[in-house]
């Protein structure tokens, strides 16, 4: 492999990592968004 290549597999493995972790911190914020209407609606007024 030449250094060009290692340095855009590094580049695109870095931003694919990025991406991968905004990903998972957007499906947790999601899940704990669910899990708090979820409680709303479980309470009765």
């Amino acid at each position: 492999m030449s250094n060009a290549t290692i340095a855009a597999t590094t580049a695109n493995t870095s931003w694919f990592a990025r991406l991968r972790a905004l990903a998972v911190e957007a499906l947790n914020l999601h899940l704990q968004t669910c899990a708090i209407i979820a409680e709303s609606h479980r309470r009765p007024l």
